[in-house]
């Protein structure tokens, strides 16, 4: 595998800043489930590389549009849509298909999981993850999702043919340095 490059981008580092600072407030505050920050302009229209992303199903541009909304509507700093949530306004009645467009969005980096956040006495408390405007680069995503590639090897044996596909894709390209 290629090596990677050692230069983080600013604003990385300052997503991370952020990152750490939702985690601080969401421990302090005690508040239930997953959370999410949005990466990107607000605006009304979603992005065109989303709608023009060749290894995202039409079903995985509306869960990442669905989940975009969900941003936009309360802030930068918000509960992540449940599935019953993005089931509705994405008119996709099942769970297995959210699931699978999740890990097609964490896989092609439209989505990062940042951290699973856990309370003062060690139980779970929920995950935080950014939704990006635009795929984040490899780089970036190791260093604010550090259990990426252990995601994508896992994913490449994943019950689902499609995710299965999806991960080797990206496996295959970071080797041969497309990322």
């Amino acid at each position: 595998m290629n090596e990677m490059p050692a230069a983080i981008r600013s604003e990385t580092r300052a997503l991370d800043t952020l990152i750490q600072q939702v985690i601080a407030r969401t421990e302090r505050t005690g508040g239930e489930g997953d959370r999410m920050v949005f990466l990107g302009n607000r605006h009304q229209s979603f992005p065109t590389a989303v709608i023009e992303d060749p290894v995202l199903e039409p079903v995985d541009k509306v869960i990442w549009m669905v989940i975009m909304l969900a941003a936009r509507e309360t802030g930068r700093d918000t509960a992540f849509p449940g599935y019953e949530v993005i089931g509705k306004r994405a008119n996709v009645a099942s769970r297995s298909t959210i699931a699978r467009a999740i890990a097609i969005l964490r896989a092609t980096r439209w989505l990062t999981l940042c951290a699973r956040v856990r309370r003062a006495n060690g139980k779970f408390h929920g995950n935080l993850y950014a939704l990006h405007d635009e795929p984040l680069p490899l780089v970036d995503a190791l260093h604010l999702d550090t259990h990426y590639m252990t995601f994508l090897t896992q994913a490449t044996g994943h019950g689902h043919a499609r995710v299965r596909a999806v991960a080797q894709g990206v496996l295959d390209s970071i080797e041969e340095g497309v990322q």
